[in-house]
């Protein structure tokens, strides 16, 4: 089983610590290093990449180490990453072309 850290209690979303591809089962583990819950990824995810550990709805802010980082701009289901495709960021506005070439880049699913 893969692992992801979740950084704070109330974060909504874990930092994977390596990659996962569609359908691996991940554990969470706090920053005290204990499993406190386990997820299923819906799409592969990149080493270092956020996955929610809690369903997200839009207009949700992202949490992440206690922070606010972004804010949804659709649906996040539990397990899916949570990145350029589905939030934007609270402090950089990056336009649509930059957006659109890093799902390319990083292929991610729609």
């Amino acid at each position: 089983m893969l692992n992801a850290i979740q950084l704070a209690a109330g974060d909504n979303v874990a930092t994977l610590l390596a990659d996962a591809a569609k359908g691996d089962r991940m554990a969470i583990l706090s920053a005290n290093n204990d499993v406190i819950g386990e997820l299923t990824c819906l799409q592969a995810i990149p080493f270092g990449n956020k996955v929610a550990v809690s369903a997200i709805e839009t207009g949700q802010t992202i949490i992440k180490g206690g922070y606010p980082v972004g804010r949804a701009i659709a649906a996040i289901p539990v397990g899916q990453l949570v990145h350029v495709q589905n939030v934007r960021s609270l402090r950089l506005d990056i336009p649509d072309n930059i957006i659109d070439e890093i799902i390319k880049q990083m292929g991610i699913e729609a």
